[in-house]
């Protein structure tokens, strides 16, 4: 809409900006402050608009909708104190796991903020310590550029959120048109030649090298080139937490996660190479076993790369760092070598059940089953507890980015969000939601949303009565438990109360069938799988005595 000069409304200015930047989705929980925008982007039917029912949600699903496509995610809360602090532990997840979003937030009208004016929060503040920028659009004439260099900003370097707050007066405010402002895609820059040659020389060298690969490979779409890499100079390749899915888990080079939940196959390869290659990879305390100075070999060199300079020697002194993206270095690096037979060929062997079968079932026969019934292609996300650990080991990951995670901060609710965003992202592609009966509560409203926009995300909860790795870890350091067992709710039951087909799982010849019947579901479907509350992954038992030790000085 248009004033008597020609000038646009703010509200419109808004719609089309995001329109002209190219943003397609949007996830939201609606706010009065900002009815007029949603009016606009309601009539003129682009970018889709999602309506999450928290804002929590919104958040995770815009990380989902980007982990899925490699493009920024878009989030807007319209509601501007309650909303914007809702939004904080998705944005503050996404900074930690390097996720790029442009995250909006309604401001209240700002010529009443010292007047007491409802719902008012300093958002800029709020968000600064998690995001890349944060800042206050001044006038309706600089919100094109902001949204389309807040893109720009989300994607480049070491990905992660961008914040922009928006006045909600700014929506009554005329402005004249001006020429869109497309965001500017980010091309990666090389090391200078010289660069390339010293680590070139370093790989050549080596006898026994191996990979580290971290999130940074999938975040520059550099699967192919750490594929090709390790094919060439015949390397085993463990991954971060995060990196699952940089090489196929069925890849003859693949040796798995490493790390505390880890495979020990990962870890005696890493432990034996003579140089590791260290690939956008943070080196955490999940991967590194609390920061283990045995993890490498005495004499082992250490290359690093990595688009954040800060990763660079932060724990472990490196013989060579190069700041850049991983998969352009992987690239060059990877054409440049001479074949070599691999030195490591064990594999990783997965974990048989540990379960009673007469308590519940195992989580290794539960993802053995979807392995097995899933297309080729699946994207897979799995929240925090118990299941995960079975998850990251177990199950088959065969794409980059197919298994979504929230990894280094670890928040609770993140699957069922995320996999509706990879689900909007990626029509067509199957999509399965993994949590435990504990954090599937923190976003099980959002399973609505599923059923609202047809999308055919199954999810499944495991169900074993508890926060299930703190009651295993207070039982295994005090021989008791405390404040950590749940009571029981039938998750089925409200999974249908929401219109969303469901089933319950407690026999184990019963999980193919229930499987097939999810997947090809044409909505959302809900399989509630009875777990052995009592079966413990034993590499969780690693954990616990290094908790002892941190928490409890022995």
């Amino acid at each position: 809409m248009s004033d008597a000069s020609g000038d646009l409304l703010g509200r419109r200015l808004i719609t089309e900006a995001l329109n002209a930047a190219g943003v397609s989705v949007v996830f939201t929980v609606a706010g009065g402050h900002f009815l007029p925008t949603y009016h606009e982007l309601g009539r003129r039917g682009a970018p889709r608009v999602i309506a999450a029912r928290h804002e929590q949600g919104a958040g995770y699903m815009a990380s989902g909708y980007a982990l899925a496509t490699g493009e920024p995610g878009v989030v807007l809360s319209g509601a501007p104190g309650p909303g914007a602090t809702n939004l904080v532990t998705a944005v503050a997840n996404a900074q930690a796991d390097s996720i790029p979003l442009l995250v909006l937030t309604a401001q209240v009208d700002r010529r009443y903020v010292h007047r007491n004016i409802l719902q008012h929060c300093d958002n800029v503040g709020l968000f600064a310590p998690f995001c890349k920028r944060s800042v206050q659009a001044a006038s309706l004439d600089e919100v094109p550029n902001l949204i389309a260099t807040g893109l720009q900003l989300a994607a480049s370097g070491r990905p992660g959120p961008v914040h922009v707050a928006l006045p909600q007066n700014l929506q009554a405010d005329s402005a004249t048109p001006v020429e869109p402002v497309p965001p500017c895609p980010e091309v990666a820059a090389m090391p200078n030649p010289s660069t390339i040659d010293e680590l070139v020389a370093h790989l050549e060298r080596s006898l026994r090298p191996a990979v580290l690969a971290g999130h940074g490979v999938l975040r520059s779409a550099g699967s192919a080139a750490l594929v090709a890499l390790a094919e060439w100079l015949g390397a085993p390749v463990a991954t971060s937490r995060s990196g699952i899915g940089a090489i196929g888990t069925g890849h003859a080079r693949s040796v798995g996660m490493l790390g505390f939940y880890g495979t020990s196959t990962a870890r005696e390869a890493v432990a034996s190479a003579d140089l590791v290659l260290i690939a956008g990879c943070a080196l955490g305390e999940q991967t590194t076993f609390g920061w283990r100075r045995d993890l490498f070999a005495d004499g082992a060199r250490l290359v690093q790369i990595d688009a954040d300079p800060s990763q660079i020697n932060r724990v472990y002194r490196v013989d060579q760092g190069i700041v850049a993206n991983a998969g352009a270095v992987l690239e060059v690096a990877a054409g440049r070598l001479a074949q070599r037979e691999p030195w490591f060929t064990a594999r990783p062997v997965r974990t048989p059940p540990q379960n009673d079968a007469a308590r519940g079932l195992s989580a290794a026969s539960v993802i053995a089953a979807l392995n097995q019934a899933m297309p080729q292609g699946t994207v897979v996300s799995a929240d925090i507890g118990n299941h995960r650990l079975w998850v990251c080991e177990q199950l088959d990951v065969n794409r980059p980015e197919g298994l979504l995670q929230s990894c280094e901060f670890d928040a609770m609710g993140f699957s069922l969000p995320a996999a509706i965003g990879a689900a909007a992202a990626l029509p067509g592609t199957a999509t399965v939601s993994i949590s435990g009966d504990g954090g599937f509560v923190h976003t099980m409203g959002e399973l609505v949303v599923a059923q609202d926009q047809g999308l055919p995300v199954v999810a499944v909860v495991f169900v074993d009565g508890a926060l299930g790795i703190l009651r295993h870890q207070a039982e295994g350091m005090y021989g008791e438990d405390h404040f950590v067992r749940l009571g029981p709710i039938d998750f089925a039951a409200v999974a249908r109360a929401f219109g969303v087909a469901s089933r319950t799982v407690g026999d184990e010849a019963d999980l193919a069938d229930a499987f097939g019947w999810a997947l090809s579901s044409e909505g959302p479907a809900l399989l509630e799988v009875h777990i052995d509350p009592e079966e413990v992954f034993p590499p969780l038992r690693t954990k616990i005595e290094q908790r002892k030790i941190d928490l409890m000085g022995r």
